[in-house]
């Protein structure tokens, strides 16, 4: 075979490969959602984009002082921050040593006990004024010295439910202050130890009981508690 005749065999063959992978189905390829990227049609000159952002930023004015502290200010209203309610008070025991000196009163028939250290006098009961819009406890005003006593109807105080059967007739100062609860009979004081005492170690239900006297089973007044709900309005169950 001539130079020729082969070139041309050469030639068919590769003819007869391409018309082959052109007759062959092209398999599917997925569409793009969007090209990649589209080139910008016109690029601006680095040096104009440069003039044009310094001629912005020329046009745009500097805040003053005053202005950023205002700025400030608003910003701190945006988000105000609650102030937190105060922790209340941790209820503590009285503590009158190992032992001490406690007088003992009646009323309606229940005793109670106080330490003579809280206690701030006794008055035997007079006239007593009666005021408008006070707790059904409060029997009124008592003037004592030109002092004006408030005094509790302690049977109301203790049992809302009961009224005292008979007239009351000494007052139980106590501390410093000007309430005093009226009660029926005095069993006069006693030395008390520690250990006749069954002291309370949290506030409870009655943050104005101290604990109880386990051999006369009275009750040992937290004179300083009694005195937070009395001023408050409230009767033993806080009403």
């Amino acid at each position: 075979m001539n130079q020729g005749s082969q070139f041309k065999a050469m030639d068919s063959y590769f003819q007869s490969l391409l018309s082959e992978t052109v007759a062959e189905p092209l398999a599917p390829q997925p569409e793009l959602a969007q090209p990649l990227s589209t080139p910008a049609p016109f690029a601006e000159p680095v040096v104009e984009q440069q003039t044009r952002l310094a001629d912005l930023l020329a046009q745009v004015e500097p805040l003053t002082e005053s202005q950023r502290s205002t700025q400030a200010v608003e910003q701190v209203k945006v988000q105000p921050r609650r102030p937190q309610p105060p922790a209340p008070p941790v209820w503590k025991n009285i503590e009158p040593g190992k032992e001490f000196q406690a007088l003992f009163f009646v009323v309606s028939g229940v005793t109670f006990a106080v330490p003579l250290t809280e206690l701030g006098g006794i008055h035997q009961i007079t006239k007593i004024n009666t005021l408008f819009g006070k707790p059904d406890w409060f029997a009124g005003v008592m003037t004592q010295r030109e002092s004006q006593l408030n005094v509790v109807d302690t049977t109301r105080w203790i049992m809302p439910e009961r009224t005292a059967d008979e007239p009351y007739e000494y007052l139980v100062m106590l501390g410093n202050s000007q309430w005093g609860l009226a009660c029926h009979q005095l069993n006069g004081t006693e030395l008390l130890q520690d250990s006749r005492i069954q002291w309370r170690s949290s506030a409870g239900k009655r943050p104005w009981l101290a604990g109880m006297v386990k051999d006369k089973m009275c009750a040992l007044l937290h004179v300083q508690e009694l005195l937070a709900l009395l001023v408050k309005g409230v009767n033993i169950d806080g009403c």
